[in-house]
């Protein structure tokens, strides 16, 4: 289970969401002894509830934590798609996710599994995070060859070249509402010994289905369905019984036509998207400049902000495609601008930043700004 929130995201609909699904999910580890869980709980979101004081909902995690009930995974601290960024960059966002959750969990915190945002895969990725002793990921299906339904589904397996470990999540099962879905398999085959993988994000409980109590409740009470955390599944496997792997670069979203044609990321960087393209130009830009005033008394402020700036979301808003699972057009212009905001505000918070460089990012900001609400009035506004 995935939940996360964007930095800064509306303090409604922040709330909003906090009271129908985290607070509901932190409860799910008193009502239900069985149940173990992994869970990516992401640097954004602690960073938000610490804000906003929501202690009583943390020390239920931190005591599931301590229980054993609870499993926690690295990530990447704003939610940025890995593979589209500098190294560098990728191994900040890990570090910084990491801090904050020591922060929370204490030094008991050891990571072992990683989740990448969106299930964004790429190989550079997966070097990065084999280096930095990350024992396993979670993957979509469509990962390990571009096709679904082309693997053993259940299994544990490791990376080509490396020690990391992969493990593919069913992805029709997924997308579904999980515990329904778990529960229909169990009335199915009760006999038989099966190995699910699932992967969500956990705003799905209350947040996106209402009335999820007696469905939860079925599947985790069932005498046929056992939960396992995800490394508990993985000490099963014996070192030497893991085939070899190499996933192809993609997400959990990834079309198969998609990947042919070499688009792994098409909700964040497709190609011919202009606003995309230049959020990312400018992107590059910003990190490259920040990068080179560390000695400047506003560095900190500003890689906070450029930090950020690279969360997906915004990259996401600029989509205008189809969104897989609710049909709805991707597209929200005041998500597009709250990010290059952050970019600019970057820029703008270096007292030594050549003038030059600092016009060029201007022109870089109008000019996206422009192009969001010249995409919004004449293409999407009607709609």
């Amino acid at each position: 289970m995935h939940i996360y929130q964007p930095p800064r995201q509306n303090e409604y609909i922040f709330h909003e969401v906090a009271r129908e699904s985290y607070f509901e999910i932190a409860k799910f580890f008193d009502m239900y002894d069985e149940l173990k869980l992994t869970m990516n709980l992401s640097g954004s979101l602690l960073e938000q509830l610490i804000e906003y004081r929501y202690d009583k909902l943390l020390e239920n995690f931190v005591r599931a934590f301590a229980n054993g009930e609870l499993e926690l995974v690295g990530s990447a601290m704003y939610h940025p798609i890995l593979p589209l960024l500098p190294e560098s960059e990728i191994e900040r966002q890990i570090i910084l996710d990491e801090n904050i959750k020591k922060q929370i969990f204490g030094e008991e915190y050891k990571r072992r599994g990683f989740y990448l945002p969106e299930m964004a895969y790429s190989r550079k990725v997966a070097e990065i995070l084999d280096r930095m002793g990350f024992e396993w990921i979670i993957l979509d299906e469509i990962s390990y060859s571009g096709k679904l339904d082309s693997f053993d589904k259940g299994k544990v397996y490791k990376i080509k070249d490396l020690k990391l470990k992969a493990i593919f999540r069913d992805r029709k099962i997924s997308d579904y509402f999980v515990p329904e879905k778990i529960k229909e398999i169990s009335k199915e085959t009760p006999q038989e010994d099966r190995n699910i993988i699932t992967a969500t994000d956990g705003e799905l409980y209350g947040h996106h289905h209402q009335d999820f109590y007696n469905k939860t409740k079925e599947a985790f009470t069932d005498g046929n369905v056992k939960s396992l955390k995800v490394s508990e599944f993985i000490r099963q496997f014996d070192e030497s019984d893991l085939e070899e792997v190499d996933p192809v670069a993609s997400n959990w979203e990834s079309k198969e036509e998609e990947l042919l044609e070499n688009i792994p990321f098409s909700y964040w960087n497709y190609p011919g998207n202009k606003i995309q393209e230049n959020l990312w130009e400018f992107a590059n830009l910003v990190i490259l400049e920040i990068e080179k005033c560390k000695a400047d008394e506003n560095y900190g402020i500003a890689r906070v902000l450029l930090d950020k700036g690279l969360a997906s979301c915004h990259f996401w808003a600029a989509s205008g495609k189809t969104a897989a699972i609710w049909k709805d057009i991707i597209w929200n212009p005041d998500t597009i601008e709250s990010g290059n905001l952050f970019l600019i505000r970057a820029m703008r918070s270096i007292r030594e930043m050549p003038v030059a460089k600092r016009m060029e990012a201007e022109k870089r900001f109008l000019e996206i700004t422009r192009l969001i609400w010249d995409m919004h009035w004449n293409k999407f506004y009607e709609k």
